[in-house]
């Protein structure tokens, strides 16, 4: 058999099984739609707007409000404030939807476990990463993405497969047989082409103006609450009594979450912007961490810090911004006490178009949109930052790429 053939049966097969478990094979008997079904699914994982949840399912307004009362009346979910915008209504699932939910992803767990099992462990893994490479879906961020492309386009690319002969209809089984017979891979293989090919540099004075910086203290505190921002792996790398520096730091949810989750650390904040550093300074007091944190002005090029002076630097999302990354690295080896280690992460300017406009999509106001286009196209590609880390004397260093970004972890 064909592979495409051999695909569609295969993945058929489990569509079908995996819609059994759901329920959604038996009509009317079953107590929540597919549409419901997202609705529970992507309030478990993060509370979701009522105002999004149209838009999420394709769907009119009125649809979606029945859809969530009939969630409601019969105690799947809940309807809470939003603690940061008394407006805002949001969706979260009660313990019956939390019930249903964990209850259903048992027997979807088991059933894939139970057919893994009759592969090797080699052919485990690979089989994982095969599909992951097939689908595009590496972690929760890329499953998104894929999901939000493809209701976009529906599986727009098509075969022909409706063929008259003598005025009949053809039958599939006949029309794909004819179809791979002769070459069972009659397409080229896809390249995912570079968004933007040259880089670009953006600002290097930060974000100055006080509306902006409102602007983009929302859209990370919404990133913040989704659970996007890389703080779990940053307390990977952490060590008890770490005194960490941030360079670029923002509205500062990224160090402010990392000093709370983590024992005995304290941090300093070098950020350019004085409108940003008062804002920050409002979030330590909400965070109530006076006592661990701090904020100073200055220029990554020209650290105002002595020699040997932290254990851990960090960053999120302002290594595009650097004027002379290269240097700024230089510092940060400079400042950073022997055995100190580094974690900075960022965009890349290769993104795939699709999670591209994803993440654009994401974004609150056009005005945070067009600011994203300019950081990714001022961000930089795995080659280009391995190249500026060669020149750094780190005793070791090395750049993760993943689908939406960089990671370069370092030690001194």
């Amino acid at each position: 058999m064909d592979p495409t053939s051999h695909l569609r049966l295969s993945l058929g097969f489990v569509a079908t099984a995996i819609n059994m478990l759901f329920g959604t094979d038996r009509g009317r008997k079953n107590l929540l739609s597919p549409g419901a079904i997202e609705i529970l699914y992507t309030s478990y994982f993060s509370p979701v707007c009522m105002g999004d949840i149209a838009g999420m399912l394709g769907i009119t307004p009125s649809s979606a409000t029945d859809l969530v009362n009939y969630l409601e009346r019969e105690g799947f979910v809940c309807r809470v404030q939003d603690p940061d915008n008394r407006r805002v209504i949001r969706v979260v699932p009660a313990e019956k939807g939390e019930l249903w939910l964990l209850e259903t992803e048992e027997k979807i767990f088991g059933f894939l476990e139970s057919r893994l099992s009759r592969l090797p462990e080699n052919e485990r893994y690979q089989f994982a990463d095969l599909c992951s490479r097939f689908t595009g879906v590496e972690d929760d961020m890329t499953f998104i993405t894929e999901i939000s492309g493809f209701k976009r386009s529906r599986g727009a690319e098509k075969i022909p497969l409706v063929t008259y002969e003598d005025g009949r209809l053809l039958r599939l089984e006949e029309v794909v047989d004819r179809r791979y017979q002769t070459d069972p891979f009659p397409f080229s293989p896809k390249e995912i082409p570079v968004m933007f090919e040259t880089r670009v540099p953006e600002t290097v004075d930060g974000i100055q103006d006080e509306i902006t910086v409102a602007a983009y203290d929302i859209m990370q505190r919404g990133l913040r609450d989704a659970g996007h921002l890389p703080v779990e792996d940053l307390a990977k790398q952490t060590q008890p009594g770490d005194k960490g520096l941030e360079i670029g730091p923002g509205p500062g949810y990224y160090g402010l979450e990392w000093v709370k989750k983590t024992d005995g650390t304290t941090l300093t904040g070098l950020e350019i912007s004085p409108a940003m550093i008062r804002l920050v300074t409002e979030n330590v007091i909400s965070y109530d961490l006076k006592d661990r944190v701090r904020y100073q002005e200055g220029n990554a090029l020209m650290m105002p810090f002595k020699d040997n002076q932290f254990s851990l630097a960090f960053s999120n999302g302002s290594l595009h911004e650097w004027e002379d990354a290269g240097v700024v690295f230089s510092e940060i080896h400079r400042v950073l006490q022997p055995g100190g280690r580094v974690m900075v992460t960022d965009l890349r300017r290769d993104l795939s178009p699709e999670i591209f406009r994803f993440m654009q999509g994401s974004c609150s106001s056009e005005e945070i949109r067009k600011g994203f286009e300019t950081s990714v196209r001022a961000a930089y590609k795995k080659d280009e930052l391995e190249e500026i880390l060669s020149k750094i004397p780190f005793s070791s260093s090395q750049v993760i790429a993943h689908p939406y970004g960089l990671v370069v972890l370092a030690r001194k």
